[in-house]
């Protein structure tokens, strides 16, 4: 056969179908593996999503379906798994986390040749956003109060200050801390936040360091964390971080709500800092040991609202869909997007 450009005649070779698909096979790469490790989460809802996204990638839940994998390359998805899944499966192309945080990841900062990748779920942060700002108007509108008096059958109006008047800082401010602070200015809160490290732009002040704690506590009435759990916070909020919260502002008392993570809170503090009155109220979404432990003195507090870590549940649909989209960027011999930076924790 031939074909004619330009008054030429240009050989062409014949090629049959089979040939042609041999040939695209040759030049695709290997399609990836996908092993999911959903660690307490129902697995089912994982794996239906992954099997009905992968386009043919073999789906392997770990460890329901064992332990048996080929010799392909693979990926590994995970939330709080159990750390053997990285020792059965210890050379992955990337490990995704199912959820907001990588903390759960931590046994990873040893290997910075493998990429640990966070996802970005807009769903996901607006569930945070919508639970930090439930969570500061119960306080702020003195909700437990009404509670307790609609037991007692108890018609009883209280002062509320405007929102224009409270101030409310946050610890943490990623983006779920921004995108919470921003909902918070809008509603008229005067918001600062917190941070390890400096930020140069931002929809609100933002404290940072070590040095400007004090000054950054001194100023909050509600104190929200959203802090991730490294070895930089572990444990860095407790009895010292309350005791410094402002008390002669608007509400006359001092809040705390925790949607960030448990370990960076000392419990034994924060108990007795609700107990004493020091802390006024609190909403807890996370805490040391999950599911939290019967015999927990915060179970009975009246002034301690607990739900049981739901502020920002991962939905399988959007996170399928971007882990999906790294894999193939990994096939293609391109880096995922939003590695995370596993020394920082971040």
């Amino acid at each position: 056969m031939t074909g004619r450009k330009a008054g030429y005649f240009i050989p062409c070779a014949i090629l049959t179908n089979v040939e042609i698909s041999n040939l695209l096979q040759e030049l695709a790469m290997h399609p990836l593996s996908i092993i999911v490790a959903p660690g307490p989460w129902d697995p089912e809802p994982w794996r239906n999503e992954f099997q009905a996204a992968a386009e043919g990638r073999p789906v392997h839940i770990w460890p329901q379906d064992g332990s048996a994998i080929g010799d392909e390359s693979y990926v590994i998805c995970a939330w709080k798994s159990d750390p053997k899944v990285f020792d059965r499966y210890s050379d992955p192309k990337a490990v995704f986390s199912l959820g907001a945080g990588v903390d759960h990841l931590h046994v990873l900062r040893s290997r910075p040749d493998i990429p640990v990748v966070r996802v970005i779920d807009p769903d996901l942060t607006m569930r945070m956003v919508e639970y930090v700002a439930f969570a500061v108007l119960y306080l702020h509108r003195k909700i437990p109060l009404y509670q307790a008096a609609q037991a007692r059958r108890a018609w009883r109006p209280m002062h509320q200050p405007a929102a224009t008047r409270v101030r409310v800082g946050i610890m943490g401010v990623g983006v779920l801390g921004e995108a919470c602070g921003k909902l918070l200015t809008q509603l008229g809160f005067e918001v600062a936040g917190w941070a390890r490290s400096r930020r140069d732009v931002s929809p609100f002040q933002v404290f940072s360091g070590q040095d400007s704690l004090g000054s950054f506590l001194e100023r909050t009435e509600i104190l929200v964390n959203l802090l991730p759990n490294t070895p930089e916070t572990a444990g860095l909020i407790g009895r010292e971080v309350f005791k410094r919260l402002n008390r002669n502002g608007r509400l006359g008392n001092a809040f705390f709500v925790n949607a960030g993570r448990g370990e960076t809170v000392v419990e034994s503090e924060l108990i007795d800092m609700l107990s004493t009155g020091t802390l006024a109220g609190a909403v807890l979404d996370v805490f040391n040991v999950e599911p939290l432990p019967e015999e927990s003195p915060l179970w009975a507090m009246e002034n301690v609202l607990v739900t049981p870590h739901v502020a920002a549940d991962s939905d399988p649909e959007v996170i399928v869909a971007q882990i999906l989209r790294d894999v193939k960027r990994l096939e293609r011999g391109e880096g995922p997007l939003n590695v995370v930076d596993m020394s920082r924790g971040y």
